[in-house]
């Protein structure tokens, strides 16, 4: 693609060319049918990365927002608008929408979509008019079309990628506004002279059509999003700039060039005015939503606040994203900085500097370094791809520099090194995008796992903040939901009362946080739920909390005798467990619950941690948790004081079938050291548990796996591993020093239907450094042929490390693959 994109870099315009000499005319077909492929090919790209896994990632709680709007009247979105903080334009476009495209994930996001694909055409056509030759502006271009944060908002049913074009469409239509005044100026004066100094790349919009897109834009800017008057005031500054320049020239020779200065100016303003006259029935909605916008304030240094500010437009807010070191940044903020120096003798330069100034600097002006008003740089997006292209393909500082050799060469080098890193960043940050079910707050995943692990008669479901209600209802687990709190700030007295009430006699509690400091800052709902309820399954879901419960069940409690003490902290008195040997499939919950008495004050946090453990004395799963579920942090005892302390492990799925040992421990938040009881043990066993297969298929987007794989190991798939210092599973990104053991733990699944030849005992090897170790898949407690088609399978191991080197590879037959890297010290 670059070959064919350099085929029509720094050659002169071939439009005026071909109206000089007849002989130049079938160059310049031939010319503009090259130039017409090369941007079919970049628009053709910027679909692909747009529309591909358009609907893989859950819809969040904004787009369920959306989806419940659009079901709605024009007249009720207009009302529920009003309570918003977004203006009802982009709801009633999207509505017109889907009565094509349906109200789907696709169906939704496909706008956006298509609004992006759009939005790179605009700016290729900005850069026409910028730059002196195609390259520049199919560079710009395509540097559009491959940035991370431009293709994650085009992938996403909210209104950003709309505000994106139409920030483009408005700075285009300025620049052709700016182009028309200035060449009926020079063609009043001198009515025989040629326009030759780029304002003709086959445009053919006049005044009239400029002005009335501009005013038709900045309306429906208006319409969209409160942050448009950011573009509308940089438009505004860039236009007064050029104005003041031309109108004391104009003072300087002739007065009536003033007159039709002034008239210019006048036009300009009553095209703005018209646009605030078309929004004026929403004005006072939008001035009273502005004024109580809640304070976005973040206190982050203007170091960091660039730092968040560079990476934010080069990746976004992908979270698989790289995170790019200081010396990469300074060379990405340069770019543009130097793409506007380049274009500094364009009339155009100080319009686009202002478009990427102006949503700059509102995000340092009102300290807006949040996740939610990050996203406001995306109308600043463009101008930062169209000023980076300028870098190595814009307008040259002097005439004729790049009819050198050495300045092609030179900038034919740059322009390669450009699109080389574009787009290995795009690929490194899209590649882990596409592939991650939590590149959006998942609820899709959380509501498979609820609708396979719930009972709609014996469950519940609660929806810890406002608005999560809709995009819950769009995907419908089945299983009754409560929203709580009901109302901000939360009622203690009222949210306590509905809590009890609706958990009674109830078997399992879902629950999701989500934005709890503004619906729940005392932790109300969580609070309760821990000091009542036994906590499983706790696994972060992008922003969303997703928290299983499993409520008191015939659960029978016995005293220790004699009581195990922890020394100079507390005893334990007394065990709650079901009464025989409990049978837990693998996906459910075991339970444990701890009452402790106090022996003295500490100020320490201590963490109490249940672990469950196979026949080898590993580690198959464990819950880590101040006591009561960090309601009552060890700080906080007093002598006399009994803690009841309810512990839910969760069996992890593709825990292997099989008798496992449950022990309770303490240690040291801080350190982890583990305290010594009495008897001179770091640890008490409390009982035995049955692990049996599960009911159903397991949803593993849901399942915490720290790397995520999709690698054919022979007849296996390796869905993913985890891998840390030995007994730092609480704390996962601990270095491993030389000497210690590396915890592994492999995740394997069988395919959908067993092969004839499926072996009976299939083995792996695992290496780190100069150490290896080898075995069954699952540590020989449950041999492949014991399994089932399409099951999920895990192993856990332990490796040493010596240090020689951190790379661990794992072979399987024939098969080799290179896992990744361990943390090491």
């Amino acid at each position: 693609m670059f070959s064919l994109l350099t085929q029509s870099a720094h050659q002169p315009d071939q439009d005026n060319m071909a109206s000089q000499d007849p002989s130049a005319r079938s160059k310049a077909g031939f010319g503009r049918h090259r130039e017409s492929l090369a941007v079919g090919l970049v628009l053709g790209i910027a679909a692909i990365l747009r529309f591909y896994h358009l609907s893989y990632s859950s819809l969040w709680h904004d787009e369920g927002n959306t989806w419940a709007l659009v079901q709605r009247g024009f007249a009720q979105i207009a009302r529920d608008s009003a309570a918003d903080i977004h203006p009802p334009g982009y709801y009633w476009l999207l509505k017109l929408w889907t009565v094509l495209a349906g109200t789907n994930v696709a169906g939704l996001r496909s706008f956006s979509a298509v609004m992006g694909v759009v939005l790179v055409w605009v700016i290729y056509r900005i850069a026409r008019r910028l730059f002196h030759d195609r390259f520049g502006a199919l560079l710009a271009a395509f540097l559009a079309a491959i940035n991370p944060f431009l293709v994650y908002y085009s992938q996403e049913a909210r209104m950003y990628a709309l505000l994106a074009l139409e920030s483009g469409i408005l700075i285009w239509a300025l620049l052709v506004l700016l182009d028309k005044e200035t060449t009926e100026e020079i063609t009043r004066e001198t009515p025989n002279k040629t326009i030759s100094d780029g304002r003709k790349h086959g445009e053919k919009a006049g005044l009239p059509a400029a002005a009335i897109t501009f005013a038709t834009v900045a309306a429906l800017g208006l319409w969209t999003h409160y942050s448009f008057p950011i573009v509308l005031a940089a438009a505004g500054l860039a236009y007064l700039w050029r104005w003041l320049s031309s109108f004391f020239a104009s003072q300087r020779e002739e007065q009536h060039r003033a007159g039709r200065q002034r008239r210019n100016l006048l036009r300009f303003i009553g095209l703005n005015l018209v646009a605030l006259l078309v929004f004026s029935p929403w004005l006072p909605i939008a001035i009273e939503r502005v004024l109580n916008w809640p304070n976005p304030g973040h206190s982050m240094g203007a170091w960091d606040g660039l730092g968040l500010t560079l990476q934010t437009l080069t990746v976004g807010p992908i979270r698989t994203g790289p995170e790019l070191a200081w010396p990469w940044l300074v060379v990405i903020g340069i770019l543009p900085l130097f793409g506007l120096w380049r274009l500094r003798h364009s009339p155009g330069a100080p319009v686009i500097g202002l478009w990427l100034l102006g949503p700059v600097g509102m995000m340092f002006g009102l300290r807006l370094f949040t996740d939610a008003f990050l996203k406001f740089l995306l109308i600043a997006a463009p101008a930062w791809s169209l000023l980076t292209g300028a870098a190595v393909a814009g307008q040259p500082p002097r005439t004729g520099e790049s009819g050198t050799v050495r300045g092609l060469l030179l900038r034919s080098m740059a322009a390669a090194g450009l699109v080389i890193g574009g787009i290995t960043l795009a690929s490194v940050a899209l590649s882990g995008y596409y592939q991650d079910p939590a590149a959006r707050d998942n609820y899709a995943g959380i509501a498979r796992y609820v609708q396979v692990m719930g009972d709609p008669a014996a469950d519940l479901v609660v929806l810890d903040a406002p608005g999560q209600q809709e995009v819950w209802a769009y995907y419908d687990a089945g299983v009754p939901v409560l929203p709580l709190p009901a109302e901000r700030p939360p009622d203690a007295n009222a949210t306590l009362a509905a809590l009890q009430q609706a958990t009674a006699n109830r078997r399992q509690v879902f629950a999701l946080f989500w934005a709890t400091d503004q619906s729940d800052p005392d932790g109300i709902v969580e609070n309760w739920l821990n000091q009542h309820a036994f906590k499983g399954l706790e696994s972060w879901q992008g922003n969303v909390r997703f928290v299983a419960y499993r409520l008191p069940n015939q659960l029978t409690c016995r005293s220790v005798e004699p009581p195990v003490a922890f020394p100079d902290l507390a005893d334990l008195t007394e065990l709650c467990r079901p009464a025989s040997v409990p049978d837990v499939a693998a996906g459910d919950i075991a339970l444990v619950s701890l009452k402790w008495r106090p022996l003295a004050r500490t100020d320490r946090r201590y963490k109490v941690t249940v672990q469950l453990l196979d026949a080898r004395d590993q580690v198959i799963a464990q819950q880590d948790s101040e006591p009561a579920g960090g309601s009552r942090p060890t700080n906080t005892w007093q002598p006399g004081d009994t803690i009841l302390d309810n512990h839910g492990v969760m069996i992890p799925p593709g825990t292997p079938p099989g008798s496992y040992r449950l022990i309770v421990a303490v240690y040291d938040g801080e350190s982890g050291q583990r305290l010594s009881t009495s008897t001179g043990a770091d640890a008490i066993s409390v009982g035995e548990v049955t692990v049996t297969p599960p009911r159903q298929t397991f949803p593993l987007d849901i399942i915490p796996i720290q790397h995520r794989l999709q690698a054919e190991m022979g007849p296996v798939t390796l869905v993913g591993y985890d891998a840390f210092r030995k007994g730092f599973a609480h704390s996962p990104d601990t270095p491993v020093q030389p000497g210690d053991l590396v915890h592994v733990t492999l995740y394997w699944q069988a395919p959908e239907e067993l092969p004839d030849n499926w072996p009976e005992d299939l083995e792996f090897s695992l290496q780190l450094g100069d150490q290896s170790i080898t075995g069954p898949l699952a540590g020989g407690v449950y041999p492949t042929g014991q399994w089932r088609g399409g099951d999920f399978v895990r192993g856990e191991f332990d490796i040493p490390y010596d240090g020689t080197d951190n790379t661990l590879w794992l072979v399987v037959g024939q098969r080799r693959v290179r896992l990744g890297k361990i943390r090491a010290q």
